[in-house]
């Protein structure tokens, strides 16, 4: 019998993954390349559409050329993508601009203007389950329509990451709930009313662009199938069956073994991404309710784009380039006493949680501090924002029903150095297990078509093949050591908040 594969794609801010997994849900092969950001313009942070679909189109035909195997036994392909950004394409599927991401934060001004309003800042909220950031959809469209006029009145749909790379395998304008959900969904509707939210598009001062809202599916459809021209550029079989695809928080979510209510799920990737999967229509300010493979299924996340961006601007500050530098410089923080004191780091670099004014701040630096100090003030600055965002969700949610007593699932790059995990463990003092797969996103992905086209029974019978380590449990000597670092964390950022604001104060020389 002829042994059947699915493919998970899995765009993020900079790299598009192509994995190729087996019946079992196994990786085969993995295409992996990198798609650098364009952030020659002050608080911009996008790159072309064109130069996205070519690096997936390469990750693809990469993962197919590694693994040999014949592309027709190829049986579905699923795409995941990074939330937020705006992808704007005319009648004919062509790009309309930049493809603009999640870091980007041009249209802060737009978001602050929303949120100052009681009124319209309440209707976003109960309405689409969250608050606007800078790089949310509706600001984003709110400031192309200012700043781009003429690119505007080229547009016909608005898309997320994964819907460009879909379109392009398939020819199909559509987009999926989990991604529609960031700006103009109604997920207050009912289950079986998915929906646009004419409210929400009022509120943000967009209800001419309604026609800008694309079909909306759920992610295990199948959204189309790949054209002869997709074929010809990436290896893959014409007809082979793509599904719509998921929000690659919601994709990860499956390939942690996590999309499971009241489980905790942690992702320290180029994003601290913190959610938990809920069946209940909980808002707040705090964290954001966005729908998941189902109408009735979502996750409670609170994220910021403050993890591993933070960590690679410390090492190339630090010089630190290849893998053995990086590899000696972690095992000189490992090799710290676990309570000695390190500068406070507030990972700012690109956006924050508490408004675009923050920044990133290196503090209470001393002269006998080495690189290694520094090192590990980064890695406690990045787990810091997992204390933050879990905060809020604790209060709702609690993790007694997490996987095993009180454990969460970490996953993402920082996730392989055993000085992180040990680090949120301490923090957070619950054990943490670590997800074995390093392409969470791509397997979820990858799982969801493999229950579409009927290789696997069930999304639960897929999440019973995610390997995961055994947990890791918090250090109880250093529960005094973070009482001190969570408190000089809340009191620097408070201490810092009015100097922020003025210093983003208009003034005759700013020039962002």
């Amino acid at each position: 019998m002829t042994t059947r594969y699915v493919l998970g794609i899995d765009a993020g801010q900079t790299t598009v993954k192509a994995v190729l997994h087996d019946e079992q849900l196994r990786p085969v092969a993995i295409g992996r390349r990198s798609s650098p950001l364009n952030t020659s313009v002050p608080r911009q942070a996008d790159r072309s559409q064109d130069e996205l679909w070519a690096v997936a189109a390469g990750a693809i035909r990469d993962a197919i050329e590694q693994s040999g195997i014949d592309p027709a036994s190829i049986a579905a392909i699923g795409i995941a993508g990074h939330g937020d950004g705006l992808h704007l394409v005319d009648t004919d599927g062509a790009p309309v601009g930049m493809a603009i991401t999640a870091v980007d934060s041009r249209a802060h001004l737009e978001a602050d203007a929303i949120l100052a309003d009681p009124v319209r800042r309440s209707i976003i909220l109960e309405r689409s389950g969250q608050l606007p950031v800078a790089s949310s959809p509706g600001v984003l469209l709110k400031w192309m329509v200012a700043n781009e006029p003429d690119l505007m009145q080229r547009a016909s749909a608005m898309l997320s990451c994964k819907d460009i790379i879909r379109l392009r395998l398939t020819g199909v304008v559509a987009t999926e709930i989990s991604d529609a959900c960031s700006s103009f969904l109604d997920v207050a509707a009912a289950p079986d009313e998915v929906r646009w939210s004419p409210d929400v598009l009022e509120a943000y001062g967009l209800s001419e662009w309604a026609h800008l809202l694309p079909e909306i599916r759920l992610g295990g459809d199948i959204g189309g199938s790949v054209t002869a021209e997709a074929a010809a550029l990436t290896g893959l079989a014409e007809g082979t069956p793509v599904i719509m695809g998921l929000h690659d928080v919601q994709a990860a979510s499956i390939g942690m073994s996590a999309l499971v209510p009241g489980r905790l799920a942690l992702v320290a990737g180029s994003f601290s991404t913190n959610g938990v999967t809920t069946t209940e229509k909980h808002v707040d300010a705090r964290w954001q309710s966005r729908l998941s493979v189902r109408p009735d299924l979502r996750i409670a996340m609170s994220t910021s784009p403050t993890a591993s961006p933070t960590l690679e601007w410390m090492l190339r500050l630090l010089g630190i380039h290849s893998p053995a530098e990086r590899d000696a410089i972690f095992a000189e923080a490992a090799a710290l006493d676990p309570t000695e004191h390190v500068p406070l780091v507030l990972p700012y670099l690109f956006a924050s949680p508490l408004g675009a004014e923050a920044s990133g701040t290196v503090a209470d630096v001393r002269g006998w501090h080495t690189r290694a100090h520094l090192l590990r003030g980064t890695l406690e600055g990045i787990v810091l924002m997992h204390v933050w965002h879990t905060s809020a969700l604790a209060e709702q949610f609690g993790w007694e029903t997490g996987s095993g007593p009180g454990a969460a699932v970490l996953g993402g790059g920082l996730s392989n150095s055993a000085l992180y995990v040990q680090l949120v463990a301490n923090a957070l003092r619950q054990p943490i297990q670590v997800i074995s797969n390093e392409e969470a996103g791509a397997f979820g992905v990858a799982a969801l078509a493999a229950v579409s086209v009927g290789l696997i029974p069930s999304l639960e019978d897929a999440q019973n093949l995610v390997d995961r380590e055994p947990a890791v449990e918090p250090s109880p000597e250093s529960a005094r050591y973070w009482d001190r670092v969570i408190a000089s964390f809340n009191e620097l950022c408070a201490t810092l908040a009015p100097w922020w604001h003025a210093q983003n104060a208009p003034r005759g020389d700013n020039k962002e």
